[in-house]
């Protein structure tokens, strides 16, 4: 894949204001309206949602697009209704799990899926080629067509009805659940309780000054505080695609959860290949418990695309990642925390128990960098790299990324041995992390 500009592990992600200021929003929406087709527009609940949308719905003005405004959707129900309504595209303005003054937009192609590299990689060529010929918004005033624009009600009912059909009542379960103060809050409760399942909810209001701030997936103590010690309880990120869960008094992330539902689809028979796919930052305690089952673990880089397109073209049934983002197709097109923590309590109910999980300790902090990218390529990062590598290497396992949506190296070690706490002091004075 050619390096990219805009797009980095999920879509395009900045600061609200950076984005707005460099005219992104609208080139993005004028690149996309050169079709003719159906555009659906869903939005988070970040105070700069709003403005970010209709720059990219002046965009799209410019072109030839039917434009369809969702309103406030989880990114996994916008991706279901762009294929239950036949969408050429479907764009989500949201910032996942970063914190409120960050925003962002997510691109699905036709069925609701994930853009292919070389969709993507067209669009960031596009926006690239644009920067000079940007005329802040002004070549689209003659074309402003409101007709064109359309309030498309019921999506997000649509949606919950369709999560609803996918699983059998839980009569009798009860579980807690944080909703971010993100898109999930009100939805995920009442898909719940539609389920016959017991709710208590926290952190459910829609709140864009206060989404993802020391709370959902990203801030486990907030779940862990509100769940009974031997309940269960579930946390979604923002915008609603990924969820981590609260078993038994102690945190079960995306790695656990990969366990449990690789459990179940092998004792249901839906387990294709024996294969779960998982990521370069996949404990390898997951790897060691699923060799248990006769069951390999494939790896990828990081980010859910990476999964999506491994599951593909393997043609396997599960994958995820560390973070709670987990991938079925047999349910959706995209990662959904709700179907994620639904079929962890159908797991439950099924075996009876949860799998007891226990990870490899680990390191994981972040390096300030303003370009990653090009500061991951350099003779002092490789020199450090080396270093860490010969004194450590046989104790654990290292992985150093760029992130994709943010201004940092992302640094994680996974230790194998009894003195990890000294190894992860040295570690991180070697970083000059305190």
């Amino acid at each position: 894949m050619l390096c990219m500009r805009y797009f980095g592990t999920d879509g395009i992600r900045d600061r609200a204001d950076a984005l707005l200021q460099n005219d992104i929003p609208r080139r993005l929406g004028k690149a996309l309206g050169a079709t003719s087709g159906k555009v659906i527009v869903a939005r988070d609940v970040r105070e700069s949602s709003p403005a970010i949308e209709r720059a990219l719905v002046q965009g799209l003005l410019e072109g030839d697009a039917q434009i369809y405004l969702a309103g406030v959707l989880p990114t996994p129900a916008l991706a279901y209704i762009a294929e239950a309504h036949d969408a050429r595209y479907a764009v989500m303005i949201t910032a996942s799990h970063n914190p409120p003054e960050f925003n962002g937009l997510k691109v699905f192609s036709r069925g609701g899926r994930k853009l292919s590299a070389r969709e993507e990689e067209a669009l960031d060529a596009a926006l690239s080629s644009s920067e000079t010929l940007s005329d802040g918004g002004s070549a689209g005033s003659e074309r402003n067509e409101v007709h064109r624009v359309r309030v498309m009600s019921g999506a997000e009912r649509e949606y919950a009805d369709h999560i609803v059909s996918l699983f059998f009542p839980f009569f009798g379960e009860r579980v807690t659940i944080d909703a971010a103060n993100g898109c999930m809050a009100g939805v995920a409760r009442r898909v719940f309780e539609a389920l016959s399942v017991s709710v208590t909810a926290i952190n459910d209001v829609r709140d864009g000054s206060k989404v993802n701030v020391d709370c959902g997936s990203t801030h486990l103590d907030a779940l862990l505080g509100a769940t009974p010690k031997n309940g269960i309880g579930f946390a979604f990120d923002g915008d609603g695609d990924r969820a981590l869960a609260v078993v038994d008094g102690k945190p079960y992330d995306g790695d656990a959860i990969l366990l449990s539902l690789s459990t179940l689809y092998r004792v249901k028979g839906k387990l294709k290949r024996r294969l779960v796919v998982g990521t370069d930052l996949t404990g390898s305690k997951l790897s060691q418990a699923l060799a248990a089952q006769n069951i390999a673990l494939l790896r990828t880089a990081v980010g859910d695309k990476h999964v999506l397109a491994a599951l593909t073209e393997n043609g396997c049934s599960l994958g995820g990642e560390k973070s709670g983002h987990i991938l079925m197709p047999d349910k959706a097109n995209t990662g959904d925390g709700l179907i994620t923590a639904l079929t962890l309590l159908e797991a439950k109910r099924t075996l009876g128990s949860l799998p007891s999980y226990e990870p490899y300790p680990s390191l994981e902090f972040n390096v300030r960098s303003e370009d990653p990218q090009s500061a991951m390529k350099s003779e002092k990062m490789r020199k450090m790299m080396e270093t860490l590598q010969k004194a450590y290497g046989d104790k654990g396992r290292f992985v150093y990324r760029a992130s994709g949506t943010e201004p940092y190296i992302r640094v994680m070690y996974e230790c194998f041995s009894k003195d990890f706490e000294s190894v992860f002091e040295k570690i991180k004075e070697a970083f000059e992390i305190s």
